[in-house]
């Protein structure tokens, strides 16, 4: 398994990866985000053009993507996605510790809005050193409002230092 940066023409392929990826909430309160959009193709875009978006591929495969962008004082994960067949594998950790390194001496924080009810989200992010950030910037608070406007309602803001 590699990972490397995104490019542009690996966009196309990224929607059926969060696609895979969102059968883990099936039989949970969030199944009814399986048949959600996927990020917007301008989302990876503006990651890909800031350095902020990496893939894990495995031969021809994606295996999982990691998409984020930068705000105020954070980089902001927008999306970990793992399909569904790469679950449990490691690869979104090293997703994310890939993110992580990268912030390192651009950002004090890496953040990401998480759902507190999915039982394996705490443990997983807090293993990264995550923590719930109790006055998170402007931004982060715009975008904590935007998840909840799309119909999810139990959500944590999370911040690792960088």
């Amino acid at each position: 398994m590699q990972i490397r940066e995104t490019s542009e023409t690996d966009i196309a392929r990224l929607a059926a990866v969060e696609r895979a990826s969102a059968e883990l909430f099936r039989n949970t309160h969030l199944e009814w985000a399986i048949e959600d959009e996927p990020l917007a193709p301008a989302a990876h875009r503006r990651a890909i053009e800031q350095g902020t978006h990496w893939i894990a591929v495995e031969g021809e495969a994606i295996a999982g993507f990691c998409c984020a962008h930068a705000m105020a004082r954070t980089l902001y994960i927008d999306e970990l996605a793992v399909a569904m067949d790469y679950q449990r594998r490691g690869v979104g950790r090293r997703l994310m510790e890939t993110a992580i390194a990268a912030a390192r001496g651009s950002f004090p924080a890496v953040s990401l809005i998480t759902d507190r009810k999915l039982p394996w989200n705490r443990p997983f992010y807090e293993s990264l050193g995550f923590k719930e950030w109790r006055d998170p910037e402007a931004g982060l608070r715009a975008e904590l409002a935007e998840e909840e406007a799309d119909g999810f309602d139990a959500l944590d803001a999370g911040s690792s230092p960088a």
